[in-house]
């Protein structure tokens, strides 16, 4: 896990750090809309508890939240919608 942890960060480091907040928070929901879990769970089920405490107390230094869900139907429609249209090749 450590060895790929490496690799995705060498690999994409540098785009990452030119995100703004909100591109984060889009990512945020966009890995919530494809795993159905929270960055929050899935950071805890790999790293552990402890671990995704820390990550949630930086994320709320941002205003993020790593525990909020996704909700295509009120909250997220807007980024459902765009998303929808990629998919189906029309973005």
């Amino acid at each position: 896990m450590k060895q790929l942890e490496k690799e995705l960060l060498d690999k994409h480091k540098d785009e990452l750090k030119k995100w703004s907040i909100s591109d984060g928070r889009i990512l945020l929901k966009l890995i919530n809309r494809e795993t159905e879990r929270t960055p929050y769970s899935l950071i805890k089920d790999f790293r552990g508890g402890f671990s995704a405490t820390f990550w949630q107390g930086i994320a709320k230094l941002f205003r993020n939240d790593l525990k909020a869900g996704y909700d295509p139907d009120e909250e997220d429609q807007v980024l459902e919608e765009i998303v929808t249209l990629i998919e189906l090749g029309y973005l």
